[in-house]
């Protein structure tokens, strides 16, 4: 028995192999697994990371569970693969954005949206937030910690331009990108309503500009 039959067997052993059909036609395998990867994600915000299972996540996509685990052996491959397509999005996303600008506050603005906004929003969308970042948290540490190194690396190109001025101030344009993306993090974590995130993402980003001595547009004043 092959290692799909035998996962598939496991998570159900009062049922034989799913015999179903797929209900979706042939894609190629990047845009199968992104399928399988948005399934996952709709089940895991709907019922947290502990309840749901392959077999949930198989019925979502509208697949059998021998499709399933030909591409995520396991739910912590899912997980893990789950978090890099995430990355990849928010990556992408933040890059076209500042493309379109070379306003730092405004490319502040893009970090803050994808990587803390739009995430919290998601979560605090979910019955199971708390369970959503505890089951990520404890099997996809590597995967978030690869994430955060992507993110930052990301902030530090955007920091580059003004690399004379962060070293004028005693630090690396590193260092002051693993603050922005730590802070980021924190905050996202922290806040108690999204007004209240809102309000802290608008004090980094006045903190940051300061520190740089870049004025701020109008409008960017956080309001308590």
């Amino acid at each position: 028995m092959n290692q799909a039959a035998r996962n598939s067997s496991t998570e159900n052993p009062n049922k034989g192999p799913d015999k179903r059909p797929d209900k979706r036609p042939t894609k190629s395998a990047d845009q199968r697994d992104a399928l399988l990867i948005e399934a996952a994600l709709r089940k895991f915000l709907r019922y947290g990371m502990g309840r749901t299972t392959m077999s949930d996540i198989a019925g979502e996509a509208g697949v059998s569970r021998q499709t399933l685990y030909a591409s995520f052996a396991s739910k912590e491959e899912l997980l893990r693969a789950t978090i890099r397509y995430l990355a990849d999005r928010n990556v992408d996303e933040i890059t076209r954005a500042c493309a379109s600008t070379r306003d730092l506050g405004a490319q502040l603005d893009a970090v803050m949206l994808h990587t803390a906004i739009r995430s919290y929003d998601l979560l605090h969308a979910s019955p199971d937030a708390h369970d959503i970042v505890s089951g990520f948290d404890a099997a996809c540490r590597e995967e978030l910690t690869e994430a955060a190194g992507r993110y930052c690396e990301l902030i530090a190109d955007l920091l580059q331009p003004y690399a004379v001025d962060i070293r004028a101030r005693g630090m690396s344009v590193m260092q002051l990108a693993d603050f922005i993306q730590r802070s980021t993090l924190t905050l996202k974590h922290q806040a108690t309503s999204r007004a209240h995130l809102d309000e802290l993402a608008c004090a980094l980003k006045i903190l940051v500009l300061n520190l740089l001595d870049l004025k701020p547009e109008q409008g960017d004043v956080c309001e308590s």
